[in-house]
């Protein structure tokens, strides 16, 4: 599977996307305050700062010699008085660009302004035509402010990111559901309901997976109601045939061998019926609505393989016994169907076996037939596949393997289809896996 930069679920492009949006945004929200706010008050202090510097260099230069150390000291500590930052060593960014643009307004290169770092923290600067430092007022107020508005701009941008969050989890639950509904319709549960509250879209979308649901339970279980019924019907006719064939056989009249081969099709046919109904019955809602009783698997399945018809017979293998709660009578028809899938299809000897592993129990059927190709045991457990071409014996209805995965579907079960170790087939029927 090849790997994608971009993610692959409809949340989370919808969230990259507002994430990316409400990012872009800050950025030119960032450069906007650079170039709009903080640059014209930095060229306006820088303006303040070299006009009032200017002033004082002239005013010093008029006074004599004496007085020009204790102007400048006075100087200083007025400008000394408003904030200090003594833990400050390096230059700010915001101090940079000041005194970038302090030496522009000065009329010098920025290479050629010499300033220093005052023990109070605050930037003091010599002027060319002085020898005193005089110290500058601070950009501290600026700097806060800008601090201010990052933080600002970052708890708006995170909270324009939980809402963005919030916004698409709740468009995304209804689809959630929907995925869930449309996983359960599609491994055989029938009118899956899913409610229609929510926003009005999401909502018109509910509803209309729930008729299709409904349309389609109902269209099914007509199907399934008319192959019950005909499946019913035709066992009637069926029965005169054989009636009739057992008469002319005791009364010594018609050919032997065509009497031989009437009741083996007459045999096959009744078996095809009774597949039908099985199929038939494993879908209906009232078969559904059994009870489930607590049984212990392994008694269950020897009183079942008892009434297995056919040959060779299965055998039941030895273990521990495993409680079970299902539907006695769906469950019967599971294993009676994946035995006569191995009479039929299959070779001896059967075996059937139960246990648990991880407190979850387990039954099989194996045999020693050609066993299943991979790549068809998908195809084989929906209605009317024939395996035939997959395994030796005559071709059946196509029906033994759907019934047993309905079955098992409806008792929150699975069918596996596995290859036996040393050739065959191993129909494992779990719960819980």
């Amino acid at each position: 599977m090849k790997a994608s930069l971009f993610p692959g679920t409809l949340f989370s492009r919808n969230l990259w996307l507002i994430v990316a949006l409400i990012v872009v945004g800050q950025v030119i929200n960032a450069l906007a305050y650079g170039q709009f706010i903080a640059k014209p008050r930095l060229r306006q202090s820088a303006e303040a700062t070299a006009r009032s510097l200017q002033a004082v260099a002239e005013g010093v230069s008029l006074l004599p010699e004496a007085q020009r150390a204790g102007f400048v000291a006075r100087f200083n500590a007025r400008a000394s008085s408003g904030p200090d930052d003594r833990r400050r060593e390096r230059t700010t960014l915001l101090e940079r660009g000041f005194l970038a643009e302090l030496a522009a307004e000065l009329g010098l290169p920025a290479e050629q302004l010499a300033w220093r770092r005052e023990p109070n923290g605050l930037l003091a600067v010599r002027l060319p035509e002085l020898q005193f430092w005089l110290v500058v007022p601070s950009v501290q107020p600026a700097h806060r402010f800008a601090r201010t508005w990052i933080i600002a701009s970052a708890v708006s941008g995170a909270l324009a990111l939980l809402g963005a969050w919030l916004i698409q989890r709740r468009i995304n639950r209804p689809l959630a559901r929907l995925v869930e509904a449309t996983r359960a319709l599609g491994q055989g549960r029938r009118r899956v309901v899913l409610p229609t509250d929510g926003p009005a879209e999401t909502a018109e979308l509910a509803r209309a997976f729930n008729d299709m649901a409904e349309t389609l339970a109902r269209d099914e279980e007509e199907r399934l109601l008319m192959l019950a019924g005909l499946s019913h019907d035709l066992r009637t006719p069926l029965a005169k045939i054989r009636l009739a064939s057992e008469l002319l056989r005791d009364a010594g009249q018609g050919d032997t061998e065509l009497l031989d081969t009437l009741d083996r099709s007459l045999h096959g046919l009744d078996g095809l019926l009774t597949q039908f109904l099985d199929y038939a019955r494993a879908s209906h809602p009232a078969e559904q609505a059994q009870p489930a009783v607590d049984i212990e698997l392994r008694a269950f399945l020897a009183e079942t393989l008892a009434l297995a018809p056919g040959l060779p017979q299965p055998v039941l293998a030895d273990g521990p016994a495993v409680h079970l709660r299902v539907r006695r009578e769906a469950l019967r028809r599971l294993v009676l169907n994946l035995v006569g899938n191995a009479q039929h299809h299959g070779a001896p000897p059967i075996e059937v076996a139960c246990g648990e592993a991880g407190g979850q129990a387990w039954l099989e059927v194996r045999d020693r037939g050609p066993g299943i190709p991979t790549e068809r045991v998908e195809a084989l457990k929906r209605p009317f596949q024939r395996g035939d071409a997959a395994r030796g014996g005559a071709p059946g209805s196509g029906l033994g393997l759907a019934i047993v995965e309905r079955i098992a579907r409806a008792e929150g079960a699975t069918l596996a289809l596995l290859p036996r170790e040393g050739g065959g087939l191993v129909a494992r029927v779990s719960w819980g896996g």
